[in-house]
């Protein structure tokens, strides 16, 4: 079918996985600014956009010589995330909160926490709960 309509009228959603990103990186206000950082892993690095899901990452040489993901910024469903990584590596690595110390983990740890979220403090305490 050929309309005679000039614009498109997206559908609304909820708040999609990189605006929550941008808003990170206003809260925790590190030394470089979204802007500067996305254009730094679109040349240097992947940035997987989705709504769904955001992240920026590089591969990273750790102290003991094996390479792993350096994740700079992941937001929204982590394990699509993790899924549309463009290669395996054992190791993942990121900063949290701009505090500087590197944590380190395997992949598939992180995937398990990803797919078996745990549950928050006291959630379901109420009911019986222990």
């Amino acid at each position: 079918m050929i309309t005679e309509q000039t614009t498109i009228n997206p559908i609304k959603r909820k708040r999609t996985a990189i605006q929550v990103a941008i808003l990170a990186y206003e809260k925790w206000k590190g030394e470089v600014s979204f802007i500067d950082d996305l254009k730094d892993y679109l040349a240097t690095g992947v940035v997987i956009s989705m709504p769904s899901c955001f992240g920026m990452a590089k591969i990273i040489e750790l102290p003991s010589g094996e390479p792993a993901w350096f994740v700079r910024m992941a937001a929204g469903d982590l394990r699509e995330l993790l899924g549309r990584l463009p290669g395996y590596l054992p190791k993942i690595c990121f900063c949290r909160r701009n505090d500087g110390r590197l944590r380190i983990y395997s992949l598939e740890r992180i995937a398990k926490l990803a797919a078996n979220p745990p549950t928050p403090k006291g959630y379901g305490a109420a009911k019986g709960g222990k």
